[in-house]
């Protein structure tokens, strides 16, 4: 096998299988609250935007605005997120969401959730095997969407 299929099938495993096995672990706070990827996924981008219109997250998501008002109504009556006139605009009907201080602290539980299960991982590579991985993490942000462009990495 060339390298380019060795590389293509290293990182199906990494995102596929590792991904998963990742996300397994870390949703016991989710699953708790039943909540859906899409809204967990409201929940990210605003906490990555600070605030959402229902109009932009359906164009964010590529979701229907009707399944985002339903989907946002759920995340209110779980008091995740707030709705809240938009005072940005003129048009009376516009709404703004926000997320609440315990939708924060959900999504910040399981960013150390995945974090806590990473180092766990890591815990015993030698000194070379890091420096390697690191200097593969790297690359994989430099080519991979979500690298270091994306403003969520530090």
């Amino acid at each position: 096998m060339d390298k380019r299929k060795e590389i293509i099938h290293n990182l199906r495993d990494i995102y596929g299988y590792g991904y998963t096995q990742v996300f397994n672990d870390v949703t016991d706070s989710v699953a708790r609250l039943h909540i859906s990827k899409t809204q967990m996924d409201i929940i990210q981008y605003i906490y990555l935007n600070g605030h959402a219109t229902p109009s932009a997250l359906a164009l964010a998501l590529d979701v229907q605005r009707s399944a985002i008002t339903h989907t946002v109504k759920k995340l209110e009556r779980k008091k995740l997120v707030i709705i809240k006139q938009n005072e940005l605009t003129q048009d009376k009907r516009s709404k703004l969401i926000l997320m609440t201080p315990e939708a924060e602290a959900l999504l910040e539980e399981s960013i150390d959730s995945i974090l806590g299960k990473i180092r766990a991982d890591i815990s015993n590579l030698s000194q070379d095997e890091e420096k390697k991985l690191y200097e593969a993490t790297l690359t994989i942000l430099k080519y991979i969407p979500g690298g270091t462009q994306d403003e969520t990495h530090s």
